[in-house]
């Protein structure tokens, strides 16, 4: 044993304290692996991932296809039925400069309301029966004299089935119960809410109908949930389509739809104009009934005074004369607007009293000066007449509870509880100031005409209510002269400007798209399931869960070797031997000049083949002229004996319990500068053995014997051992195999080497596939052949001790 002991080549100083070496050791610019940006390394882990489980994705690929494929079966083809309608618009009438015509019925926006309301849609449904419904599109010919007869409506599911002599037939309920029954061409369904004489030339022995009714309401519910309606940005266009699986029966129910629509506004905006002018009809009696009451009042007070005929003969009496004068007159209309300005308050005081919560009667208050002079009042009450009239044009075709004739009340109640109301309160306030007014005037100029008559204050105050009366009776009836003109020339809104067609082609053939929705869902469902279990998996798989998660130096990998058996060769072999050459030369940069070179080689877990890299490791050492000693640390399960086709004991156990010495407990293994230690006698107490001092004198011995000190010891996980040998040696290598290490119990035996004196130099990664993440580590193939050929000198190029890396 006293051979010389070759040395290491120079590397940096080993660190004094434990733990794992520093991720920032330097190292040859060769063996640096150059840095992957995170968006990089991401998709590299993807792909990896999709690769690895690629039968995962073409299976649920195969899955979503098929799915798409069966569900395509399914799918009716889809048509869809239009139509235009031009509305026309009031602001085009009034810059036509033409005659004069009737308003617009409803704002533009409305139309669509109108359209969708039951109306319209009732209408639509009776006339083609789309509360019902029928099985077969073959069987639509029998249901041409079927109808409803207005009294309560059992619906449901029924089937008409024709006896096998065909002379008889039975309505049967969805559960089977017979509802009805007679001979060919007789009236069925009379006690269910319709009739329906199916002829006889149209049933064939044997036969089944089966047909579905539903309430013709719910049919028109379901027809405005389908009827899509859109009006352009002008408002001069109203568009409408429908879409279904039979292209006949939606054309002609956009059609029916479309007529009752333009049928219906033209009703309305009929009956709105005939209540127009029957509303100004009454108020110009009104007028004129208090025209003529004004007239008279004037007649009888100049007969009464004697002035109306002074007025049609003769001069003025000299006593009248000073009411030509400026004073007098001034004074004279003061008084005259002071009284007609209390008047008309106390009449809207009056109306305002006697309206309450139900509204205010607006009849009163056409015939004041005062209300017809404020140009918002009368606009405010003009609009409550074109309500009113609406109103009631509503009230004719629909209920009360029909949404528009709620609406109409609603504004009408608006305008007469508060808007009107408001604006008479803001009056009556605006007339009180006024009053005060002329009350300060009339009391500066009373002095000077206290003498003045006062029936010629009176003949003036008839006069302006005469004058008052006669210009609203001329307002109003120019107003209904409009009214009937406009009844008499009134011009539809609406015109249909598109008829629905029937559609010869589908909208769009969906089948395809299903499929290839199948496709893409599956496709993308094996994707994410491929990196959900790429993300959930807990094994070794890339660098970074090496050196970042675990916190090692990636000293090397070993490619994974097909061919099995020991002293196996081959392109696989020669693969596997530079690699480990590689890791031999990580290895002594990493661990330094401190003397010789001891550690303790180890593993998380079983299976990860530590054994195998600890003896082609120490093998891999021999060759470059290291003496080595490979010891079988694992006392427990040790195999390596077997490997090198040497005995097991004495060994380790029998060296450390003194039953041997250590020459006899050294053999040779076969390999030149390699020497090998079994694991020894199988023991209970290897594990004290494995942390005596016998042990600590053993590494001692060794050290001046050997430069390379190779300790397999069992895994981290199984026991105690691993950990003593590490503490002895100092230094540890952790092997991780790709696909098969535990990421967690590796971190939980790490965490436990850190508070341990045990440096850790890193990992090697085992059993490596080639198109893996690391890409960056593998050897060029072409250059790895001549490994199978022996060289000039005869001598051939060794194998690998082990075949197998388990």
């Amino acid at each position: 044993m006293s051979e010389h002991v070759p040395a290491l080549p120079d590397s940096p100083a080993v660190p004094e304290a434990g733990g794992r070496a520093p991720l920032t050791q330097p190292q040859p610019a060769w063996a640096q692996v150059p840095p992957e940006p995170d968006r990089v390394r991401d998709w590299g882990r993807y792909v990896s991932a999709m690769l690895r489980r690629k039968w995962l994705i073409l299976l649920a690929v195969g899955m979503g296809t098929s799915a798409g494929v069966v569900g395509s079966r399914f799918i009716d083809l889809d048509y869809m039925a239009e139509a235009s309608i031009w509305i026309e618009s009031a602001a085009a009438r009034d810059a036509s400069g033409g005659p004069i015509g009737s308003v617009q019925l409803l704002e533009n926006y409305a139309w669509v309301e109108l359209l969708r309301t039951y109306t319209v849609l009732d209408y639509a449904v009776e006339e083609l029966k789309l509360y019902l419904s029928v099985a077969s599109r073959d069987d639509d010919g029998l249901f041409e004299s079927f109808a409803l007869t207005g009294g309560p409506l059992a619906t449901g599911d029924y089937v008409l089935e024709v006896d096998p002599s065909g002379s008889r037939v039975r309505l049967r309920s969805a559960e089977g119960i017979l509802v009805d029954n007679g001979v060919p061409g007789d009236t069925l369904g009379s006690r269910l809410g319709f009739v329906w004489a199916p002829p006889p030339t149209g049933l064939r022995a044997g036969q089944q109908v089966g047909f579905s009714v539903t309430m013709p309401r719910d049919a028109a519910r379901d027809l405005m949930n389908r009827l899509d309606t859109r009006m352009d940005l002008s408002g001069n266009f109203l568009r409408m389509e429908l879409h279904g699986k039979n292209p006949e029966l939606i054309t002609e129910t956009v059609n029916a739809v479309v007529d009752r629509h333009v049928e219906l506004a033209a009703e309305l905006k009929k009956e709105k104009l005939i209540q127009k002018a029957d509303i100004l009809e009454t108020q110009l009696r009104a007028a004129e009934l208090a025209l003529r009451a004004a007239d008279d009042a004037l007649e009888r007070f100049r007969v009464n005074t004697i002035t109306l005929p002074s007025e049609r003969t003769g001069p003025v009496a000299g006593g009248l004369e000073q009411t030509r004068d400026p004073v007098f007159d001034r004074f004279f209309q003061l008084r005259i607007d002071r009284d007609a300005l209390g008047r008309e308050r106390t009449e809207i005081e009056r109306v305002l009293e006697a309206a309450g919560d139900s509204g205010l009667s607006t009849d009163a208050l056409d015939v004041l000066a005062t209300v017809q002079s404020s140009s918002e009042l009368t606009r405010t009450l003009q609009e409550l007449t074109d309500l009113q009239a609406e109103l009631r044009a509503y009230q004719l075709k629909y209920t009360d509870e029909h949404q528009l004739v709620i609406q109409a009340m609603a504004n009408v109640r608006e305008l007469e509880v508060n808007t009107i109301p408001a604006l008479l309160r803001d009056l009556v306030v605006e007339l009180r100031s006024r009053e005060e007014v002329l009350d300060r005037r009339l009391a500066g100029a009373s002095e000077e005409l206290r003498e003045i008559p006062p029936r010629m204050i009176n003949e003036a105050r008839l006069r302006r209510e005469q004058t008052v009366a006669e210009n609203l009776y001329t307002m109003l009836q120019s107003r209904y002269e409009e009214a009937r003109l406009e009844d008499a020339s009134y011009v539809p809104d609406l015109r249909v400007l598109d008829r629905a067609v029937v559609p010869r082609r589908p909208l769009s053939n969906q089948r395809p798209r299903l499929i290839m929705m199948g496709f893409a869902a599956g496709l993308g469902l094996g994707l994410v399931g491929a990196v959900l279990l790429d993300r959930l998996d807990r094994r070794v798989r890339y660098p970074d869960q090496i050196t970042t998660e675990l916190g090692l130096n990636l000293l090397g990998i070993v490619p994974r070797l097909k061919g099995g058996g020991n002293g196996g060769a081959g392109a696989d072999s020669a693969a596997v031997v530079e690699a480990l050459r590689g890791v031999r030369l990580n290895l002594v940069h990493a661990y330094g000049t401190a003397g010789p070179l001891v550690l303790t080689v180890t593993s998380p877990g079983p299976g990860d083949g530590k054994s195998f890299v600890s003896a082609n490791l120490a093998l891999a050492f021999a060759e470059a002229g290291h003496r080595t000693v490979l010891i079988d640390g694992d006392a427990r399960r040790g195999s390596l004996h077997r490997v090198l086709n040497q005995a097991r004991k004495p060994g380790l156990t029998d060296l450390l319990s003194g039953s041997v010495s250590q020459d006899e407990a050294t053999q040779e293994s076969g390999f030149p500068s390699l020497y090998f230690v079994g694991c020894g006698t199988r023991t209970p107490d290897a594990p004290e053995l494995m942390g005596s001092a016998a042990m600590t004198q053993l590494m001692t011995s060794l050290r001046s014997h050997y430069s390379v000190i190779i300790v397999d010891s069992p895994p981290l996980g199984a026991g105690v051992d691993a950990f003593a040998l590490g503490t002895v040696t100092g230094n540890m290598v952790m092997v991780l195999r790709l696909g098969a290490t535990d990421r967690e119990l590796a971190e939980a035996k790490l965490d436990i080497l850190d508070r341990l004196p045990i440096r850790i130099l890193g990992a090697i990664l085992n059993d490596v596939r080639e198109g893996t993440a690391y890409r960056h580590y593998r050897y060029y193939s072409y250059y790895l052949p001549g490994y199978e050929h022996e060289d000039e000198g005869g001598k051939k190029e060794r194998a690998l001790i082990g075949g197998t890396k388990s």
